[in-house]
């Protein structure tokens, strides 16, 4: 990860401003860095236009609702710097006592004018008119410089979801920024009391707000590092006391259904040293290929750490859109990803405009509200498969991971180190034919052995010249189920056959393809080409520098490791041999015989009932 640290300028770009102080006078680098970048590198996108993709049968989520909307400012209408949050509040809170979520900070900045046992509980609201009652979704920034403030950057969603019936709120914590580390857990506190106000205010007979918030219906949507704080938000709303100091009571108990990160940090704080995990909740987390602040798709590790246990429908998403980069996802904090003069030697050339990355942002979380707020199932299926929305999506390369509660794992490579095993009893692994075959954790592309904290099997193949494709020395990858679980199961043409898989060589600028079989216990078998549903996307170029020697001191691979999820209907395979019977589903095949040659990550493979 390369932000962690105060002022959103990661050890990256750090090494790249002492290498060229050193080098040529500061007066000097605008000229010696002139143009814009380089886009030579960058996959070619036409590869995707090969695949018809049926679109969602539902309306714009990006377009303006029916509702017209009034703004508020509510705050603690003393703030020194802002009149929205002095005496141009609407609405008056009460301070917060955060001090026992800064232990080892030295103190809030002069500039403020409070400490840590009074932070205030501003927020900017975007609200529709109407008598309600509406859902409530409270956006956050993350860390930036504390004196541009971050909360204004998030307008743009705010007045989309207000048209659309949703409340908005842009949270305040630019006092949190810039000056502390590992304080992600008191901006998940801040976000708690200010769910607080709002279950106060909607219980206040007079107030403006009484009666028009739906409390049942709760989002908390954040950006970098309140993308990690949103979700440690989540955890602590279900817990009784903080666990890094027992003696402070939590027990808020809201009802947050779902939750958004937008390039989010993992891992700057840790709960009692764990690793946060969310349960029962839907969750989305979308970041950028090019971003040069967290970047690397820190995200999958939270996207992983989300479980759904009880008997509700719920989901999770991962979405990849390769050109996008950090900053322009808030209208606040600019174009690139550093101030000058570090913005200097960012390659701006191959980052989406504006108005697009702003544009993916709206569909993305507006639909994403609708299905998961307003139980709007039209747009489940975009989250399955992301090209569904292409109608409305800038034209890009887009990789992503989705899970629901409805799916049956059935190796998930996670269970131990025995390459034979499945996650379920009495399954079996095998792997023929292949020049390797492991199992291993997905690291990231920079450099010091940090991972996605997420195991998958490693599987290489290499045809010889002239092989058969039919030759049975053709390399495979065979998960048998046992025939307890396959009768549990009771399969039928409407269940659906789900994998994940991510091409593992830098090298693999193609796309990549091969046949997936499936076997009854009466040997017979139905097989398609994973081609039928889309390819194994190739390595995705990244340079977020100019000059490509820079990125080595820090990358250890210019692309990131990114598995696709496909989901491949029983029907479809019922069609292409009506004597296979689904109910006696004995194995699963990875048949690698459509491409010559390549090495794969295959993970989550399972059944959707």
């Amino acid at each position: 990860m390369l932000s962690n640290n105060m002022n959103r300028k990661s050890k990256f770009w750090k090494l790249i401003e002492e290498y060229f102080s050193c080098v040529l006078p500061p007066i000097f680098l605008p000229v010696v860095l002139g143009g814009c970048g380089t886009t030579s590198y960058l996959a070619d996108i036409s590869y995707m236009q090969d695949y018809d993709v049926e679109p969602v049968d539902a309306l714009d989520p990006s377009a303006c609702g029916p509702y017209s909307y009034r703004t508020y400012f509510y705050g603690s209408g003393d703030d020194k710097h802002r009149k929205e949050y002095g005496e141009g509040v609407d609405f008056k809170t009460e301070p917060v006592d955060a001090r026992p979520f800064m232990g080892g900070s030295n103190g809030m900045p002069r500039y403020w004018g409070f400490d840590f046992d009074r932070l205030p509980l501003n927020g900017r609201v975007w609200f529709p008119e109407g008598d309600g009652p509406f859902p409530l979704v409270l956006i956050v920034h993350g860390n930036h410089n504390m004196k541009d403030f971050s909360d204004p950057g998030y307008e743009y969603l705010g007045k989309l979801l207000a048209g659309r019936g949703f409340i908005a709120v842009s949270v305040d914590e630019n006092f949190l920024n810039q000056k502390f580390g590992g304080e992600n857990d008191a901006r998940a506190f801040v976000l708690l009391e200010h769910l607080k106000a709002w279950d106060k205010w909607n219980q206040t007979e007079g107030h403006a707000f009484e009666g028009k918030v739906d409390m049942d219906r709760i989002a908390l949507i954040g950006h970098s590092r309140g993308g990690e704080s949103a979700a440690h938000a989540a955890a602590f709303n279900r817990l009784e006391r903080y666990p890094d100091d027992a003696n402070v009571k939590l027990n808020y108990n809201f009802a947050i259904r779902s939750v958004i990160a937008i390039a989010p940090c993992d891992g700057q704080y840790k709960p009692a040293g764990h690793p946060t995990a969310l349960e029962n909740v839907n969750y989305l987390v979308i970041q950028g290929g090019h971003d040069a602040d967290v970047a690397t798709f820190m995200g999958l590790r939270q996207f992983k750490r989300v479980d759904f246990t009880d008997n509700n429908f719920r989901f999770k998403s991962a979405v990849y859109i390769y050109r996008a980069n950090h900053s322009r996802f808030n209208t606040a904090w600019g174009r690139l990803d550093a101030p000058a003069p570090i913005s200097w030697f960012i390659n701006d050339k191959p980052i989406m405009d504006t108005e697009s990355q702003r544009k993916v942002a709206e569909v993305l979380i507006s639909a994403f509200l609708e299905a998961t707020l307003n139980g709007r199932d039209e747009y489940l299926p975009m989250f399955k498969d992301i090209r569904k929305a292409g109608q409305w999506l800038p034209e890009d390369i887009y990789v992503n991971r989705y899970e629901d509660s409805n799916f049956k794992v059935i190796a998930d490579f996670e269970e131990d180190y025995d390459v034979t095993t499945t996650a379920i009893p009495g399954g079996k692994l095998l792997g023929e034919n292949l020049k390797t075959w492991k199992e291993a954790y997905i690291p990231y592309r920079t450099k010091g052995g940090s991972t996605q904290e997420n195991a998958a099997v490693v599987l290489e193949w290499e045809k010889k010249n002239g092989q058969d494709p039919n030759s049975s020395e053709i390399g495979s990858y065979t998960v048998k189920l046992s025939p307890e679980f396959a009768s549990e199961l009771d399969l039928n043409r409407d269940a659906s056959v789900i994998f994940s898989i991510g091409t593992e060589s830098e090298g693999q600028r193609k796309p990549l393809d091969l046949t997936i079989e499936l076997c009854d216990d009466d040997g017979n078998c139905a097989a398609l080409p994973l081609g039928s549903v889309g390819p194994v996307h190739p390595a995705l170029m990244v340079r977020l520098a100019k000059w490509k020697r820079l990125e080595k001191k820090h990358i250890e691979k210019f692309s990131e490791r990114l598995l696709q999820t496909y989901e491949m209907p029983i029907h479809s395979f019922i069609e292409s041999n009506t004597s296979f019977d689904p109910s006696g589903l004995e194995s699963i095949r990875f048949l690698f015989d459509r491409s010559d040659n390549g090495i794969i990550m295959l993970d989550d493979i399972g059944i959707s009932m």
